[in-house]
């Protein structure tokens, strides 16, 4: 069966088999909807004209065939489409699975003529309501929605009542959408049928779903990465980002609330790069005054203002061969910004004062808790040194999207606290309770709570549930901050409600039924203006890899 095979960034992130018409663009109800500013609502229209397909432009701009915008063409077997920040392959005969099938270690098995394709025994792990589970895939499928009577059945109010099927077809499992009200997604990009390989993980509402081979050892426990712990799949994944960009010189930027580990991300990629044996300097962007940062980053002469009596190096010369972490770059002045931006294109410094720049070779690491591109839309960060320093975003999640890892991390802080020599345990009722809190202060917090009960916990070498404490200073409903006030001067009436959905989902922690709930807005209406405007993430964690650019604007 012909498909089209999307890429993103050199990688191959799924694949569409193709019908009679299928419809490519940004908008929720296209067949293939992926997340990128640069496309239309409908960009493009896939239709079988006889045996042949042809691409059809629906952009106005053409669409690029080959390395020509046209307005229409007839693909070949091969020919490559471009949409924005993706690529997408045109396969014209794909292996049926009679010839062959590909297993999971690699290794291509040919059948015998007129046999039928051996389907990969499979299970599927559903993680949903903070919880994961497995269910068996056998040959005939499996149906997943909300609905008992499925196959695997997911609590979820934004999961349809039967949601899809994952089904082998032609050797291979593949994925169709039953029509479901708010889509079925897989890395970021909305699908009404695809083959799934194993290991992809699909999204539908806020539960998340990976195809697994049937004998597969489950994950592995905790174990240490460059001072990080985690088993959960989301920081799998930062830690092969990690590996993947250490050994480069591109600029990252760590996305993540507060408390997250976003330091440690740094140094884990310092330690992973050719720059590892040079420095490592941090510097705190929002624990500097005004009149101070850009003495800090760039050093000054002798002379060059009040109370400077000597020559000082900045940071940036400090970091010289090595790194540089920037901590908070959201809280960077706006004038200073062009000259981070020098440093980035140029590799220059000038020192307060000098009035030659210095040549330094720097790697930038860069991480912030804010939504950069809100502070962009709001005038406050350079949209140039955005794109300069989001070469490479990395998301970290945060601890209420991992609560496998809370046990395991309460553990390593509270053997790193106790006093030599005295081995002391949590009961299981303390960590019950440390697992159902859903840390709004994160991994940072649990660090402090658990050395708050270390200390509380009495003679014994137990720490009960009583000497566990939390203190929160999350606002009070209603009580929105500085980040969430909504200045409607100057809007549209479509921009107003979309600033209060984001504002709303950020409140809410990305939780769709708490927006609901608060906006009094219908349940689909949510959800439409969430794909419309690219808000999948939003209020979840700032971003990701991909995520950066899930923000579409109207075409």
């Amino acid at each position: 069966m012909p498909e089209l095979a999307f890429f993103r960034h050199g990688e191959e992130l799924l694949r569409v088999a193709l019908g009679d018409r299928t419809a490519i663009g940004r908008a929720p109800d296209c067949d293939v909807s992926l997340p990128d500013p640069a496309l239309s609502r409908v960009h493009a229209v896939v239709e079988r004209r006889g045996d042949a397909f042809h691409l059809v432009d629906r952009s106005g701009r053409g669409t690029r065939v080959g390395g020509a915008d046209v307005p229409e063409a007839r693909l070949d077997d091969g020919a490559e489409i471009g949409l924005g920040t993706w690529r997408a392959l045109f396969r014209a005969a794909v292996a049926d699975g009679g010839d062959e099938t590909r297993l999971s270690g690699g290794t291509e098995v040919r059948a015998a003529p007129g046999a039928s394709a051996p389907i990969p025994a499979a299970r599927l792990r559903v993680r949903a309501g903070g919880r994961e589970r497995t269910v068996p895939v056998t040959s005939a499928g499996v149906i997943v929605g909300k609905e008992p009577t499925c196959d695997a059945p997911v609590d979820d109010p934004f999961v349809s009542a039967r949601h899809l099927r994952i089904a082998p077809q032609a050797g291979r499992w593949h994925l169709v959408d039953l029509g479901s009200t708010n889509g079925t997604f897989i890395s970021g990009a909305r699908v009404a049928q695809a083959e799934l390989p194993f290991g992809v993980t699909v999204t539908l509402g806020d539960a998340e779903l990976v195809l697994e081979p049937r004998d597969a050892p489950e994950p592995p426990r905790a174990e240490a990465f460059e001072g990080m712990i985690s088993r959960d799949p989301g920081m799998r994944q930062v830690f092969e980002l990690v590996e993947r960009v250490g050994a480069s010189d591109a600029a990252v930027t760590i996305l993540g609330e507060t408390g997250t580990g976003k330091e440690l991300v740094a140094r884990a990629l310092h330690a992973r790069s050719t720059r590892r044996d040079a420095p490592f300097i941090p510097v705190n962007c929002s624990a500097i005054a005004e009149t101070l940062i850009e003495s800090e980053l760039f050093g000054h002469e002798k002379g060059a203002f009040s109370g400077a009596e000597r020559l000082r190096k900045g940071a940036f010369e400090e970091a010289d061969r090595g790194t540089i972490f920037l901590d908070e770059i959201g809280e960077l002045p706006l004038d200073l910004q062009p000259k981070l931006l020098r440093v980035l294109e140029l590799g220059e410094v000038k020192r307060v004062g000098a009035s030659r720049p210095l040549q330094v070779s720097v790697r930038i690491v860069a991480a912030t808790h804010r939504d950069l591109r809100a502070q962009v839309r709001a005038g406050k960060f350079r949209e140039d040194l955005f794109y300069r320093l989001c070469v490479v975003p990395i998301t970290v999640p945060p601890l209420r999207r991992r609560r496998g890892d809370v046990r395991a991390l309460a553990e390593a802080f509270l053997a790193r606290a106790a006093p030599r020599g005295v081995a002391v345990r949590f009961t299981d009722e303390a960590l019950a309770k440390l697992e159902g809190y859903d840390w709004p202060g994160n991994v940072r917090q649990l660090r402090n709570v658990v050395q708050r009960a270390l200390l509380f916990r009495g003679e014994g070498q137990h720490v009960p549930a009583s000497a566990i404490t939390f203190e929160d200073t999350r606002a009070a409903p209603g009580d929105t901050g500085d980040d969430d006030t909504l200045y409607v001067r100057g809007l549209t009436l479509e921009e107003i409600e979309r600033e209060a959905i984001r504002l709303s989902l950020r409140r809410n922690r990305g939780k769709r039924a708490a927006v609901v709930k608060e906006l009094q807005i219908a349940k689909s209406t949510v959800m439409k203006r969430i794909g419309q405007w690219g808000l999948h993430e939003e209020g979840r964690a700032p971003g990701d890899a991909a995520e950066l650019e899930d923000d579409p604007a109207d075409a």
